[in-house]
């Protein structure tokens, strides 16, 4: 069946060549010219190109006759699409007008509420100011030292010297200033660039105030670090090695940096914290140091710290604490806060209770009558650790008073001297 329709199809097509290539078969004209006879042969493509040339011409022949016949017609339709065209065109850009006018007012009303929100920044701005101002005032007549040339400090001129620096002047009314309408985008960024000078103006003015408190603390915290220096204790070594916690503090951690935008205000603000802990630690430790006396004012100290002539064998000797004389029974009372590391016998100083103290610091107790505490005791600054007494190696009544650093004998009187000078630093 298929092959019997494809039979079909090419004995149709070569029904429809073989018309073609009969219409257009090999012809032959005849002419006879005095008495003899010629012919031309018209093959088959020569007739195909004259027919093709033929109706070529006759359709030009056509499309010439009917431009000719029709032509002001045509001019007429594409003048009327060209005005038709003009008119829309017309309509558009006079939509297109009237949107820009729209968008204009419209920019003209978010400009001015643009410079009403600048001029309420200024505003902030201005609080700003004042606040630095108290806080200027605040440092300086509460942590700051007085200036000793009559001048103020560096970080805490009034606001009325820093105007005249230009540093903290205020800036004008936005609306005054850019009342004229924005044209580039330039112009509408200028308002918020003139701010942010101004605020860079009072971030350098409170850092420089942060700087000025962080200065003072450095100080004060060489200033007890030297009266430490001076006990021989190592005063970087206690706030390290400290483990003082504030006390009826708490809450959860939130770091100090991630609540401010500028980082030159948390560096200062982390320096300062870390001045304040080294300030509050050696605050807390000059507390556990042996600063006060064993025994009351009316106990006489009898013989100092240094070289001496041993009561003995009348010889110079090194004398390495101080002798209270008094009544056998006296109360003898610690001076510091600490743990009794020795109680009982021990040669030359007969009844000895030595105490360690914080920080390397060990004081001791000698030639007691009586011993009141035992090892591994704590006491408290004050606490009675035994009577005084005449035992071991002495000519009489008397307590001998010694303190200790990393098992070196230093003059009591330091540790005396300097509780007054810890009282002045930390008032």
């Amino acid at each position: 069946m298929r092959h019997a329709r494809r039979q079909h199809g090419r004995r149709k097509r070569r029904g429809v060549f073989s018309r073609i290539a009969y219409a257009f078969r090999e012809r032959q004209i005849y002419l006879r010219s005095e008495g003899e006879v010629q012919f031309i042969t018209l093959r088959p493509w020569v007739q195909l190109a004259a027919v093709t040339c033929f109706l070529a011409g006759l359709f030009w022949v056509a499309y010439a006759t009917v431009n000719v016949a029709f032509k002001d017609q045509i001019l007429a339709l594409k003048e009327r699409d060209q005005y038709r065209a003009r008119l829309e065109y017309e309509d558009r850009v006079g939509e297109l007008r009237a949107t820009i006018d729209q968008l204009n007012r419209r920019l003209l009303l978010d400009q001015k509420a643009y410079l009403a929100k600048v001029d309420d920044v200024r505003a902030e701005y201005e609080r700003l100011v004042e606040r630095h101002d108290q806080l200027a005032a605040f440092f300086q007549n509460n942590w700051l030292p007085a200036p000793r040339d009559g001048n103020n400090p560096a970080g805490t001129s009034t606001r009325g010297d820093q105007e005249k620096q230009g540093n903290l002047t205020a800036p004008p009314s936005a609306v005054q200033t850019y009342a004229a309408d924005f044209t580039t985008p330039e112009q509408a960024v200028q308002p918020l660039a003139d701010l942010r000078r101004y605020m860079a103006g009072i971030e350098t003015r409170e850092a420089g105030l942060l700087q000025d408190v962080v200065s003072y603390m450095e100080s004060r915290n060489a200033e007890i670090s030297a009266v430490y220096r001076g006990l021989g204790v190592n005063a970087s070594d206690v706030a390290s090695s400290s483990s003082y916690v504030p006390e009826g503090v708490g809450g959860p951690y939130i770091a100090a940096a991630s609540q401010m935008e500028s980082t030159l205000i948390a560096s200062r603000v982390n320096a300062l914290s870390q001045e304040l802990e080294t300030w509050e630690r050696l605050k807390f430790h000059t507390s556990r140091l042996p600063l006060s006396r064993p025994m009351p004012p009316e106990n006489e100290m009898s013989s100092g710290f240094g070289l001496r002539r041993d009561p003995f064998k009348r010889r110079p000797a090194m004398h390495a604490g101080v002798d209270f004389r008094g009544p056998v029974g006296s109360p003898v009372k610690t001076s510091a806060p600490g743990v009794v590391s020795k109680a009982g016998w021990n040669g030359g100083y007969g009844k000895l209770v030595e105490v360690r103290h914080e920080n390397g610091i060990t004081t001791r107790y000698a030639h007691l009558s009586i011993i009141l505490v035992r090892a591994g005791q704590k006491l408290k600054a004050g606490d009675i650790v035994g009577k005084l007494g005449n035992t071991g190696r002495s000519t009489g009544p008397h307590l001998h008073y010694e303190t200790r650093v990393s098992g070196r004998a230093i003059d009591p009187l330091r540790f005396w001297k300097a509780r007054d000078v810890f009282q002045e630093i930390t008032r």
